[in-house]
């Protein structure tokens, strides 16, 4: 046809660059074959603009169609004849595009040859579909006109769905190398991600970290894949790279910059301020760098910017938690790090030694700081040279103490701990000596128990009350079960006390002239699920060293308050004395609060006896005396217990106050027939009547001691001999003999 209505239009042949012009896919689904004919050969004589070429694909029928849009995703425009097998034929397969497919982008226009079947008006409401045409009005100027508005239509849809999809792709791969943590996982993520971005399939990436050698700045690549696979750990020239991505790298370098290319790209990373080092990334795509991929790299590359940075500042955190900063040296943490990344059998062949600097708060406290600093680094310096050659890894571990973790074969001669335990130290070109102690712990002794708990159970073993005068220790798996058990057991009582299940035994204090009560003390007891108890000097020393005597103090105390009132409502009202730590008698509050409960439980003062020990008398007395005059003004007794087995007794009888001196059990010791102890006795017993004590006697166990400490003049005595410690129900009965109850 030659007039502008009809759909034919024939023109000249042009001739252009076939690799410069973009073809744009055109589907027509149309069952009339001679109307799609003409619709073909007019779509193949439009060009959209200079740029672009139509390639037209063809369907007969909905089940072709079907097959033609899986074999291209990308199709532009579909004309899609709406009666062809079926009635509704077309509008099945327009939801077929919308709804099964997803293809949101496509443009359609339902052409019609029966504008009645299907009314444009309901048509274009319920379907997804661009134009609605009636075959018969469409003419070449308007067929022109439709397939340029909805080519732009599509071009732009096309752009914004496609810069979605990149931003996503963005986000995806910002997130992915987010998640890494250390430098090499974290560059291994940044090339893959690049190369998705490009989509990569035959090219590959690499990265690499500048040095300064002299004034020549070098690049060692860490990390590579892809056709750079193998090229870890060489130096960046002109024999890795191809000559322009080589020069693209050295201008890079040169001018800090990234530098885009049709085939590859180098990314420049400054990252000197934290690191001292700067980073490129070099990648070599096998396709065309579109200008979209390039505006997508280098929004990824301030994520990967900002990536460099954080595990930089990582690192340096990093160093700064496993390193002694004023020493540089490593840390506790860094020992115990060490420990957690053994694996069973480097644990069978490793042994731990811990090397204490004796006297280290006195030489602190007589020569300052700095010189304590200068010590421990020649400590560090000459364990270094002992150790040399044995691979040994060295840190240390408290402020006077250092952890070495060494091979378990390694033989420690006498000669070597000799020259160990006493070194030679040069301190402000004077000769110094430092003492040390060394205990040997062999990681097998200590299999399944946390890293930071061996180390722990290393300190607590040195430190033992029964190594103390030992200069080294071998730690042996009965030491670690002990600790063990006395670590658990500390967990226990810590539970004890928070639920207030520990008891009140009360030991009778007998008046020797009348043999009757009168007077209790209160002691602690810790009874276990099995029945067992466990022994006060354990529990109440785990107390002091837990920082739980206070909490356990304020438990009896309460125990003896509930006591008291269970004696009173049975007839007996006896005094009962407590024991008081020296954290409590330091507190200026501990005075009030146990006033607070006496007054809430409606106990007079003279129902309770305060009992300390003579050692917390007179190392504590300036701290304590203040504390002790407060509970006297009250009237509650204070008695001196185990006098005669601290320090200074004499010097400080007088200063003490107190009313009542008790006489450690040990002087009953073969009362009958040691004359040191009897001489001993008689002598305290005289002092403690001439400055007007009270006497108590502790520990006595027969009838020939009872008897002999009447004789000297004692008042009260308590001990087997009367009664052990009993429980409130025991205790009743036992008073029933006295006509108490």
């Amino acid at each position: 046809m030659s007039d502008s209505n009809s759909l034919f239009v024939f023109d000249e042949e042009r001739e252009e660059d076939s690799s410069t012009i973009k073809k744009i896919k055109v589907l027509t689904v149309e069952d009339d074959l001679n109307y799609q004919h003409a619709l073909t050969n007019s779509l193949k004589e439009m060009r959209p603009d200079d740029n672009c070429e139509i390639e037209v694909l063809t369907a007969n029928s909905v089940s072709q169609a079907a097959l033609v849009l899986s074999l291209h995703p990308d199709i532009a425009l579909t004309f899609i004849d709406v009666v062809m097998e079926d009635d509704d034929s077309g509008l099945r397969l327009v939801s077929t595009i919308r709804e099964v497919i997803g293809n949101a982008d496509m443009r359609i226009v339902l052409l019609t040859g029966q504008p009645g079947f299907a009314p444009e008006q309901q048509i274009m409401k319920t379907l997804d579909i661009d134009e609605y045409w009636n075959k018969s009005d469409v003419s070449a100027e308007k067929l022109q006109s439709i397939v340029t508005s909805n080519l732009r239509t599509w071009k732009y849809i096309s752009q914004i769905s496609s810069a979605r999809k990149g931003l996503q792709l963005v986000l995806d791969a910002s997130r992915s190398i987010n998640s890494k943590h250390d430098m090499r996982s974290f560059s291994k993520a940044v090339l893959e991600e690049i190369s998705n971005i490009l989509n990569v399939t035959e090219g590959g990436g690499i990265m690499c970290s500048t040095q300064n050698d002299g004034e020549i700045i070098r690049a060692r690549i860490s990390t590579a894949n892809g056709c750079f696979d193998g090229y870890e750990g060489k130096l960046i020239d002109d024999r890795v790279l191809l000559p322009q991505i080589y020069s693209d790298f050295e201008r890079a370098l040169d001018e800090k910059r990234h530098i885009f290319s049709e085939h590859h790209t180098v990314f420049y990373f400054c990252n000197k301020e934290i690191a001292g080092e700067s980073y490129i990334t070099i990648v070599q795509s096998d396709n065309e760098i579109s200008e979209q991929n390039e505006y997508l790299l280098k929004v990824f590359s301030e994520n990967v910017s900002t990536g460099f940075s954080n595990i930089a500042l990582l690192n340096k955190l990093t160093e700064l938690a496993y390193t002694d900063v004023s020493l540089n040296m490593h840390n506790r943490n860094w020992l115990t790090r060490e420990i957690k990344n053994m694996n069973l059998h480097e644990q069978y062949q490793t042994r731990l030694l811990v090397f204490e600097v004796e006297q280290f708060e006195e030489k602190a406290f007589s020569f300052g700081h700095d010189f304590c600093q200068k010590l421990l680094r020649e400590v560090y310096k000459n364990l270094m040279t002992i150790f040399d050659g044995y691979s040994a890894r060295i840190a240390i571990i408290n402020n006077s103490s250092f952890g070495l973790l060494i091979n378990a074969n390694f033989d420690i001669t006498d000669g070597m701990i000799a020259s160990l335990i006493r070194q030679k130290c040069i301190i402000t070109s004077v000769k110094q000596y430092a003492d040390l102690r060394i205990l040997d712990l062999a990681l097998s002794s200590v299999l399944n128990i946390v890293p930071e708990k061996i180390i722990s159970i290393a300190e607590s073993s040195l430190s033992d009350s029964h190594n103390a005068s030992l200069k080294y220790i071998k730690h042996t798996q009965e030491k670690t079960e002990a600790l063990t058990n006395r670590y658990s057991l500390m967990a226990r009582l810590r539970r004890v006390i928070g639920a207030s299940t520990l008891q009140v035994a009360l030991q009778p204090k007998m008046d020797l002239a009348t043999l009757t009560p009168v007077g209790f003390e209160a002691l602690a007891r810790w009874q276990l699920e099995d029945g067992s108890f466990v022994s006060p000097e354990i529990f109440i020393e785990l107390a002091e060293t837990a920082g739980l005597i206070s909490e356990l103090d304020s438990v009896i105390f309460d125990k003896i308050i509930s006591t008291i009132h269970k004696l009173s409502d049975i007839g007996v009202n006896l005094p009962i004395a407590f024991n008081a730590s020296a954290f409590d008698l330091v507190d200026p509050d501990y005075c009030k609060k146990i006033l607070h409960k006496l007054k809430d439980a409606n106990i007079p003062p003279e129902m309770l006896e305060l009992e300390i020990t003579e050692t917390q008398a007179i190392s504590n007395y300036d701290l304590i005396r203040e504390s002790l005059d407060k509970f006297m003004a009250l009237g509650i007794k204070v008695s001196i217990d185990d006098f005669g087995t601290g320090y200074s007794s004499i010097s400080h009888i007088t200063e003490i106050p107190a009313n009542i001196l008790k006489i450690d059990r040990c002087f009953l010791t073969d009362i009958e027939r040691n004359a040191n102890n009897q001489y001993i006795l008689e002598m305290i017993v005289n002092l403690a009547k001439r400055f007007d004590f009270s006497i108590i006697v502790e520990g006595v166990e027969t009838l020939e001691q009872c008897e002999w400490v009447k004789k000297i003049g004692c008042d009260v005595a308590q001990g087997y001999y009367f009664s052990k410690p009993l429980f409130f129900d025991d205790l009743t009965t036992w008073l029933k003999q006295y006509g108490k109850v």
